[in-house]
């Protein structure tokens, strides 16, 4: 059974229901998943089985007051109540982890540019093996084998919300807001970043790029990027006290359950962490929707990438229709220039009509154009953006 709510510390002490509210920068961000399903409307005891009794209410400080809360976890009748079940999740709960920005996915890539990078070996999972309430773990930690900092990058375009001003024993964070087409709000946090390698330019309000340069991870003792994502739940009023809207954090991953894949790994990410290639390998065993911009993972790493040698231009392709009726071509279709490789049956893309300095990739057109009509081969420096493989760079043979 899911357990989104409840953590039975391995050591056999009592059951633990919540974190303590996380402080990013100053801003405050919650991991109880207890609040966030009663502020949606759920009630425990609407799945509550029959055999079961709920376990006794607790308190939760969400910084503006203290809250009594009904946890969603019960234990059979006279059973021990310090280590219950958690109960099934409810269905307003399933409803926001399964579209938490109203239909509009969150579009991430991976926060760094290093494709040696792999899930931390203790997981990052939503609930760790952990004896406090440090097991609501609330993100994803990446680090590189052998040990060594990394750059670490933005996950998508946003604009800068908060920053540390100086690094504690674990660095420091920063936190980015970004917006979606219909105004539907997410953060992204990055945590164990030394902050003296934060560009000075980057402030309250600035606006950010996905695959923006943000900082690089501290050098102590395990280097690791704590990497999380937020959504604000709805104002509730519980026990006679008014919660307001707080950020909680959810996993983009989908994936809340607790999942062990091996003896060297606590994680609940799937494929597993012990896994080669893990990015290169479709995110699969999640429960709910996947927020990232592409699968495989790899793909959403912002990094120019060439192609294997040089190769020969099979066929080309001019898009460039104006006005509203486009005969089934899509929007984003709209004057591209497109190339196909010899034994590669997915297209290499320039978007004229988007393109910032349109001079130049016309003349890329230009260059590719020569190269189909000459036969000779190239070789092509290009990066993803969803299905998309954007030309950046040409190199002709001959």
């Amino acid at each position: 059974m899911a357990r989104y709510f409840v953590h039975l510390p391995p050591d056999g002490s009592p059951a633990i229901y919540s974190r303590a509210v996380g402080n990013f920068s100053g801003l405050p961000f919650h991991y109880n998943l207890n609040l966030l399903a009663r502020a949606l409307g759920d009630e425990p005891s609407a799945v509550l089985p029959v055999w079961g009794e709920l376990v006794p209410p607790s308190d939760y400080n969400f910084e503006g007051g203290t809250v009594r809360i009904q946890p969603f976890a019960c234990t059979p009748q006279g059973g021990n109540v310090n280590r219950p079940e958690a109960l099934p999740i409810g269905p307003n709960l399933l409803q926001f982890l399964n579209d938490p920005l109203s239909g509009e996915a969150m579009d991430l890539s991976l926060p760094f540019y290093d494709e040696d990078i792999k899930l931390g070996p203790s997981g990052g999972g939503w609930l760790r093996k952990e004896i406090n309430d440090a097991a609501f773990h609330g993100g994803t930690d990446f680090l590189k084998r052998p040990r060594a900092v990394f750059d670490v990058c933005a996950a998508a375009d946003g604009r800068f919300v908060a920053r540390d001003s100086t690094n504690g024993k674990q660095g420091g964070s920063l936190v980015l807001s970004h917006v979606t087409l219909a105004g539907k709000e997410f953060r992204t946090i990055y945590q164990h970043v030394d902050v003296n390698t934060i560009p000075a330019a980057l402030q309250a309000g600035t606006p950010v790029r996905r695959g923006q340069y943000l900082g690089r991870t501290i050098d102590v003792s395990i280097i690791h990027l704590h990497f999380a994502v937020a959504v604000q739940g709805p104002a509730v009023r519980l026990s006679g006290m008014s919660v307001p809207p707080l950020w909680f954090f959810i996993d983009p991953w989908g994936v809340y359950d607790y999942y062990e894949h091996d003896n060297r790994s606590n994680s609940n990410y799937l494929p597993p962490e012990s896994q080669a290639d893990i990015f290169r390998a479709r995110v699969t065993g999640a429960v709910h929707t996947v927020q990232w911009r592409t699968q495989p993972l790899v793909e959403t790493i912002p990094i120019a990438r060439n192609t294997e040698g040089s190769r020969t231009i099979a066929r080309i392709e001019a898009r460039a229709r104006e006005g509203e009726n486009f005969g089934g071509t899509l929007p984003e279709e709209n004057q591209q220039f497109r190339i196909w490789l010899q034994d590669d049956p997915d297209p290499y893309v320039l978007p004229i009509a988007e393109s910032i300095d349109r001079a130049s990739v016309l003349g890329l057109e230009t260059v590719l154009r020569e190269a189909f009509f000459h036969g000779k081969q190239v070789r092509l420096e290009y990066r993803h953006a969803g299905d998309l493989r954007y030309v950046m760079a040409v190199f002709v043979n001959g």
